[in-house]
């Protein structure tokens, strides 16, 4: 019986036969789609909450975890300063 498999695996394009402008044309298509890939993934912010309120309490989260990470450096430099007896 014939499968699909076999016709995947005998599929061959010959892009030697194509003209200059067929293959320029393919060659614009992909960039094309390279582009909007990368402006698709770069550009568009999925993460940024829409919701104003929302995006305050994302900045004032980023704000209380940076405070946070100062007054744990702190701590450990005093703990460490009080360990070695000073």
């Amino acid at each position: 019986m014939y499968h699909s498999r076999d016709y995947i695996r005998y599929w061959d394009i010959d892009f030697q036969d194509l003209s200059p402008a067929a293959a320029g044309a393919l060659g614009v298509l992909g960039l094309l789609i390279v582009a909007l890939l990368a402006w698709g993934l770069l550009k568009t912010r999925h993460t940024r909450p829409g919701d104003p309120e929302a995006r305050e309490r994302a900045r004032a989260r980023a704000e209380s975890r940076r405070r946070q990470a100062e007054l744990r450096k702190r701590r450990l430099a005093l703990q460490r300063r009080r360990s070695r007896g000073e």
